[in-house]
């Protein structure tokens, strides 16, 4: 009898696998997506634990406090083995039942940043610094780990003497954070960090699918807000030319594809979607029904501005500021090399026409026929005068009769004529 239960041991013992899942890079609300579906299937196939490789420099909160959460709430046990963890990363690591140090590890440097365009990340106001040490503290406590050291890593004002001195958050090499009992075991490898946890030794890697690999492609700042300024940049110079082309329809690819890593992330949805292309609707009726810009031009940004944070909280701000930069770049591109094109001569309303216009008046009344389209821009000749125009609220195509509204100094408004 004695000799079946060891060979069933022996068996269960073989039977039994450790999934590995890797928290690498970034933390952002994709890999958040990816550790929650890890896990669900570690819990599903019946798993023995759930190895977390950890080397991170850090990343979202919001994404971070996902996974931390779904951490605690796993029934499998958790293993957290440290390569680095700084930042969101060592709220993640805190949160697993027992964490593994291996060689040259450190955990900490948990202060939360703000990002500032055109300048380095600031530390975030007191009441983000006291909910985020509060988070620490309540994992800490759920795992049994000093809180004190806890509340440090995202507190400079705590000061641990021999640890960190005022003004700057704990940081723990790999000894010393087993030594405060912040970590469980220092290892040389990953497989004496299963040994020393006593978790099985044949370990199965899970790596995010393609789909949580684009999601988070997609939604890293840069290449969202560069997807985003293209979009928009391509949609206004198609306004500019005839017939809807290529601009628009790369612009509107590169629309879907900076919704398209939201949608995958869990970050947006036909919320979101709906009120970008409401200010997307705004900005063009400002443009073309209403002169100047007033209320529904500032509704329009408002909108596009508040689509943007609801997506990406609190990473807007640098996707907002390589969006504005990039379109700005765009636009100035066309400026210097397309000046004589006409996208660019609708855009800052020169044309090649301008240079043989006339600049003689016309009076309010007066009947002529287009030269161009109108959008809403252009030039029309009333008898033998070549003269710049603006249509009022409409596009009006080349060759319609047209008659003078308004004449403001160089300013010439036209309005399309019924045609009898």
């Amino acid at each position: 009898m004695k000799r079946i239960l060891v060979l069933l041991s022996f068996l269960g013992l073989a039977l039994a696998r450790t999934y590995l899942v890797p928290i690498e890079g970034e933390i952002d609300p994709a890999l958040a997506v990816f550790v929650d579906q890890a896990l669900s299937r570690a819990e599903r196939e019946g798993a023995s634990g759930v190895v977390l490789l950890i080397d991170t420099p850090g990343g979202r909160v919001d994404a971070a406090i996902r996974i931390s959460d779904r951490i605690l709430e796993t029934p499998l046990p958790t293993l957290a083995v440290v390569k680095n963890a700084f930042s969101a990363g060592a709220l993640i690591a805190l949160s697993c039942r027992q964490i593994a140090m291996l060689p040259g590890a450190e955990i900490g440097a948990a202060l939360p940043v703000v990002g500032v365009p055109f300048q380095q990340p600031q530390a975030a106001d007191r009441k983000v610094i006291s909910a985020l040490k509060g988070k620490f503290r309540a994992v800490a406590e759920a795992r049994g780990r000093p809180a004190l050291l806890a509340e440090a890593m995202v507190d400079p004002e705590l000061e641990v003497p021999g640890l960190s001195a005022k003004g700057e958050p704990l940081t723990l090499s790999a000894s010393k954070a087993v030594e405060l009992k912040v970590a469980d075991h220092l290892a040389t490898s990953l497989a004496e960090a299963l040994s020393l946890a006593g978790f099985a030794p044949e370990v199965e890697r899970v790596d995010p699918g393609p789909r949580v690999q684009l999601a988070r492609f997609l939604t890293s700042s840069t290449v969202a807000g560069l997807l985003l300024a293209l979009g928009l940049l391509l949609l206004l110079l198609e306004l500019f030319t005839p017939g809807f082309g290529v601009a628009g329809g790369l612009g509107l690819a590169f629309l879907a594809l900076y919704f398209a890593g939201g949608w995958l992330a869990g970050l947006s949805g036909l919320f979101e979607l709906t009120l970008f292309f409401l200010g997307v609707a705004l900005l063009l009726a400002e443009a073309f029904l209403f002169p100047g810009f007033g209320l529904a031009g500032l509704a329009g940004v408002g909108a596009i501005l508040a689509s943007v944070y609801l997506t990406f909280g609190e990473q807007a701000v640098a996707v907002g500021a390589v969006a504005v930069i990039a379109l700005g770049l765009g636009v100035l591109f066309l400026f210097r090399f397309f000046p004589r094109t006409r996208p660019a001569r609708a855009l800052v309303l020169e044309s090649a026409i301008s240079e043989h216009a006339t600049q003689s008046p016309v009076e309010v009344g007066a009947l002529g026929t287009a030269l161009t389209d109108l959008r809403p821009a252009g030039a029309a000749r009333f008898g033998d005068k070549r003269v710049d125009v603006v249509a009022r609220g409409q596009f009006i195509p080349r060759g319609s009769r047209v008659k003078v509204v308004e004449v403001d100094g160089p300013r010439i408004v036209v309005e399309p004529v019924e045609e009898v």
